[in-house]
């Protein structure tokens, strides 16, 4: 009899929570994450975009060819983490559903598999609310990848058997889970006393099993079957803990060794893994993969399969029992069944001698209690306005939350699910009440609970949905309702362990907003107008929901009125602003809310000070530009360069002449001239460059392009610490545009063009992300190595080199 083939499945779960600032559903900016924006767009640079676009290198280092990981490995991309990868990395979330697509024509089944949606432990869950996480997990997955998914990834692989009925009447028909959540298993159709214990992870990990949905006593709930796979645990933790990822090789061999070449039966090494261990953890983990699936896997007789292909092919013969199966269930992070997300169990990230994990319980118990209050607020008024029943009305909201800039979705919601779909006010008050339950769902995210301090990122988040829900119950409550002092009353049994705070302390401190951000988003409005930059805006790109008018203005101070109106969810905000600058150029706003605009006056000296105005305005939020929130900020600096940047440069022209001075005094090793002037002729110098750096973005100039070079030069023998932070984004814009022009036809100029602008970039050391013009240029790359004697290519060849491309071997 043959033997049979060596198949082997890597699954990587793919996940960031949800981290959008509940009040502007944008990823504020997180220092912990710098240089990058946020903790999303870190990891993404670091593992999900270079997973779709993986890099194989030559002996030298250089690129030879870019792979897509998710052609070859299993995967399921959380939900709230595929909506931020599809509205801000497009190209990445192309190459994902086109790896699905392609391993769909492979192997007939998908690489891809669901999530529950937003990550929620749910053996700890309400019924509706398992429900509600499984069908807009299912329903996410099916508007990304066009399919229905035969599987579904839980949060933790936290599973119990009221978990078990819900996938299997939702029609999911495996998941992946941990061995040691394996209680015992026998034969299909065995006997009592065919039932073999693996408490202790003694099961066969390479074939999949069945879990039947039964009660306590044994007798059948529902239909049909879960089945299920169990990764290989020593392989999986391998990956995470012992580095296998630092050698293509040796993951190789470890995977040969999992598997028994003397079995007759078909067999599969199966790995479950963090997705982010493959770049994010371990740097440059991507490029491990992307050998094992293209190199040593076929050069062993390795085949990368998928679970549903598996199945399909070798469908189970046995049936397995879980862990804590008809009570809390278990998980693959925690030895004591879910205790990580509601008690002291032990289990944690670290942290001090003295830290526990006792603030856990407060925590839930707060979230519960606001989540049955919410509950109640939201089955009463929707009773008042739907055609159908709640908890379905909230199953359905899930096709607005996939694509919100799609507006007919809600329009096509709002018309099934109310009574009359004209109705304004019923219209706010359903989407206000789908947006309460989805904010409540958010504060039990898995991640709250997992780390060693409620001080963390992940529990803050979560109370900060928690915040968000109880502002928007308000208008169905009592005029001065307790609910935010009942909440925080028992979040204030919790303790800290890092500052050692109730947990109140840290909800006021780190969730609640120091104003309302309606009002600071407003503010934002006051000062872009204020300082003129409202022209250099694109309208499409303008938050619809705030309009503004300038009431008065005169030199350095403007009155503006400025209206939030969110119709969608019947919230609006009103306020008048006067903003001023003073002779340093810093600005201050001070916000009067629900004021009448004739009211609000210039004040005499615009110089007066921040405290000042906080005396004379005591029942006004006074705040500097800077104290707006972080992507106001970032906002306002892209209009400033695009308005200013070009002027600014040009104004330090003739500085060293009209102060009488010379570049020249530079020279001087003795340093005899003051710092104070020496940055000064320095500045001009940066300026100079940099104003003819952006004359050459415009277009190819060969003399401007030898111009530059000349006074780099003398920059660099005069040691000038020049710098162009920022500059490298402009390169990158036009270099992309410039490719895509060079890729369809054949331009000397463009071609030039681009040569021109890797030099200067060299020459001003400008950082430029090469890896999304590696990608773009990867299919110019093949043409040149199919052709390699074409001109066209040929002129290429200083690209392809600036980019680590490798040349073919007689070219070196």
């Amino acid at each position: 009899m043959a033997k049979q083939p060596l198949y082997f499945a890597i699954h990587g779960h793919f996940y960031q929570p949800p981290r959008e600032n509940p009040w502007t559903g944008e990823i504020e900016n997180q220092p912990s994450a710098a240089p990058f924006h946020d903790w999303n767009d870190r990891i993404a640079a670091q593992c999900y975009s270079p997973n779709a676009a993986s890099r194989i290198l030559s002996g030298g280092g250089r690129i030879k060819d870019i792979v897509n990981n998710y052609e070859y490995m299993s995967f399921n991309m959380g939900p709230t983490l595929m909506g931020w990868i599809r509205t801000h990395l497009p190209d990445t979330y192309r190459r994902i559903q086109e790896a699905d697509a392609k391993t769909v024509q492979r192997l007939g089944h998908g690489n891809a598999i669901a999530q529950v949606y937003n990550h929620i432990i749910m053996p700890l869950a309400s019924p509706e609310d398992r429900i509600t996480q499984i069908r807009w997990g299912i329903k996410d997955f099916e508007t990304h990848f066009g399919r229905k998914p035969e599987a579904m990834w839980l949060a933790e692989t936290a599973i119990n058997m009221d978990t078990v009925v819900d996938l299997i009447r939702e029609g999911i028909k495996f998941t992946i889970l941990s061995p040691t959540q394996a209680l015992k298993f026998r034969p299909l159709g065995g006997t009592n006393d065919a039932w073999k214990g693996c408490e202790n992870t003694d099961i066969d990990t390479t074939r999949p099993y069945r879990i039947f949905p039964v009660d306590a006593e044994g007798n059948k709930i529902c239909d049909g079957y879960l089945d299920v796979f169990f990764y290989n645990p020593w392989l999986s933790s391998a990956v995470g803990f012992e580095h296998l990822l630092r050698d293509a090789n040796v993951f190789g061999k470890r995977i040969q060794d999992a598997f028994d070449p003397n079995r007759d039966e078909p067999q599969l090494v199966s790995i479950g893994t963090d997705g982010e261990s493959y770049g994010h953890h371990e740097p440059f983990g991507d490029m491990c993969a992307a050998w094992l699936f293209n190199h040593y896997a076929p050069q062993h007789n390795m085949i990368p399969v998928n679970f549903g292909w598996f199945l399909e092919k070798f469908p189970p013969k046995y049936e397995v029992q879980l862990k804590n199966a008809h009570s809390e269930g278990c998980a693959w992070s925690c030895a004591h069944g879910v205790g990580r997300w509601y008690r002291d169990c032990g289990c944690s990230t670290g942290g001090g001698a003295d830290w526990n994990q006792k603030w856990r319980t407060p925590l839930r118990d707060a979230m519960n209690f606001l989540k049955k209050f919410a509950d109640d607020v939201f089955l009463r008024e929707f009773e008042k306005i739907g055609k159908v029943n709640a908890w379905d009305a909230r199953n359905l909201y899930v096709d607005v939350l996939v694509k919100p800039e799609e507006k007919e979705r809600k329009e096509n919601f709002l018309n099934e699910i109310l009574r009359d779909p004209s109705d304004e006010k019923a219209r706010a008050t359903a989407i206000r009440l789908m947006e309460i339950e989805k904010f409540c769902l958010f504060t039990f995210t898995s991640c709250g609970w997992f780390f060693n301090d409620i001080e963390g990122l992940e529990p803050v988040q979560n109370m900060r949905y928690a915040e968000r829900a109880m502002e928007l119950l308000r208008p169905f409550l009592p005029i001065n309702h307790p609910i935010r002092d009942q909440f925080m009353s028992i979040l204030g049994r919790a303790t800290s362990n890092e500052h050692r705070w109730s947990g109140t302390e840290v909800f006021v401190r780190y969730a609640m907003p120091d104003m309302p951000v309606a009002l600071k988003l407003l503010a934002e409005r006051a000062v872009v107008l204020h300082m003129g930059l409202d022209k250099y805006e694109n309208p499409e790109k303008l938050d619809s929901r705030i309009t503004a008018k300038v009431v008065a203005s005169r030199k350095f101070e403007t009155v503006v009125h400025v209206t939030f109106d969110d119709k969608d969810i019947g919230e609006k905000t009103e306020a008048t602003i006067l903003t001023l600058s003073d002779s340093m150029g810093r600005i201050t706003s001070v916000v009067f809310s629900d004021t009448d605009p004739a009211s609000v006056s210039f004040v005499p000296n615009q110089n007066v000070s921040f405290k000042q105005l906080q005396v004379q305005f005591p029942t006004a939020y006074v705040l500097r530009m800077r104290h707006l929130m972080s992507d106001s900020l970032r906002h306002i600096n892209i209009l400033l360069t695009k308005s200013r940047l070009e002027s600014v440069t040009k104004s330090f022209n003739g500085f060293a002449l009209s102060q009488g001075l010379s570049i020249d005094s530079l020279a001087d090793q003795d340093h005899t001239l003051t710092d104070t002037m020496r940055k000064a002729l320095s500045l001009e110098i940066n300026a100079k460059i940099h104003e003819m750096a952006l004359q050459y973005l415009k277009g190819h100039d060969a003399e401007l392009l030898e111009d530059v070079h000349e006074l780099v030069d003398e920059a660099t023998d005069l040691r000038t610490q020049f710098s162009f932070g920022g500059t490298g984004r402009m390169f990158h814009k036009k270099l992309t545009e410039l490719i895509a022009k060079a890729s369809s036809e054949y331009d000397e100029n463009v071609i030039s063009h681009i040569t021109g602008l890797i030099s200067m970039a060299g020459w001003l050391h400008l950082y430029i992300d090469k890896t999304t013009l590696e990608n773009q240029v990867f299919p110019i790359y093949q043409k040149y190595i199919e052709n390699p004697e074409d001109p066209h290519n040929r002129t290429l060849l200083p690209m392809f080199d600036w980019l680590n491309f490798e040349r073919r071997s007689k070219e070196r």
